[in-house]
């Protein structure tokens, strides 16, 4: 849980593993003597390349502003609320994501969720167990809430450069598995233009590469996941690069 002091030792997986069935906590922060971070991260509808930038998944719809369907009294841990169908959704799919108030009663909180039940499209309901109890009452019908993915959860490769990098795969990685994305320090990655040394880097033209921050500033192009350095960029070649998302 995201309120415990921060895992230092006794990893239960390799930087350079992979694995189908989840031995962390998502989103754990796991930094090397030499500097470098990484988050434990889950791979989601496609398979990741190694030195590829990954970013979050989109939010669904069917769980955003969503009413409450029962009243949460102050002390809950264990919530069950209805969504929408539409989508569904495997076992923890929001473990080390969120629960948050957005409007009325209770709204402007957040709760971080420790496990969530598994539902089909068809399904209407989900069970949710929280880190913290319910501070402030929720009101059935009244208030309202969306479940938010930890931004590790269900990575993927992507080509449109408003979405949020969330790290480097550092090895190749099978849909659906488990791995430490990198976010932090030395790495490489795929180059698809000739940035010079020090230019701030943002995802690139093609799925998993990454480009020169554009200039004059885009106002949803300015979150630059690293910089280069020791040498300019080579359009489709692997390249060092610096990383800055943690």
């Amino acid at each position: 849980m995201a309120t415990k002091p921060q895992k230092r030792t006794g990893f239960s997986q390799g930087i350079y593993s992979q694995s189908s069935t989840r031995k962390e906590e998502i989103g754990t922060l796991r930094v090397l003597r030499d500097g470098r971070k990484f988050r434990y991260a889950r791979a989601g509808a496609g398979a990741l390349g190694a030195g590829k930038v990954n970013v979050a998944a989109a939010s669904v719809a069917e769980v955003i502003d969503e009413n409450c369907a029962s009243n949460h009294a102050i002390g809950d841990f264990i919530i069950e609320e209805t969504i929408t169908a539409g989508v569904a959704y495997v076992e923890d799919q929001y473990a080390g994501g969120f629960f948050q108030v957005t409007d009325a009663t209770g709204e402007g909180h957040m709760y971080e969720i420790t496990s969530s039940s598994a539902g089909s499209a068809a399904a209407t309901t989900i069970i949710l167990t929280l880190a913290n109890p319910i501070r402030v009452a929720l009101v059935k019908t009244t208030t309202q809430f969306s479940l938010v993915q930890n931004p590790q959860m269900n990575v993927v490769q992507t080509d449109v450069e408003e979405n949020m990098a969330t790290g480097i795969a550092p090895i190749a990685v099978t849909i659906g598995y488990y791995f430490w994305n990198q976010t932090g320090g030395v790495a490489t990655a795929l180059g698809s233009d000739t940035s010079a040394i020090g230019t701030a880097l943002v995802i690139g033209a093609t799925a998993g590469a990454v480009k020169a921050i554009p200039t004059p500033l885009d106002i949803d192009m300015v979150f630059s996941l690293g910089v280069v350095f020791g040498t300019a960029m080579v359009v489709g070649e692997y390249t060092q690069i610096f990383m800055t998302l943690d």
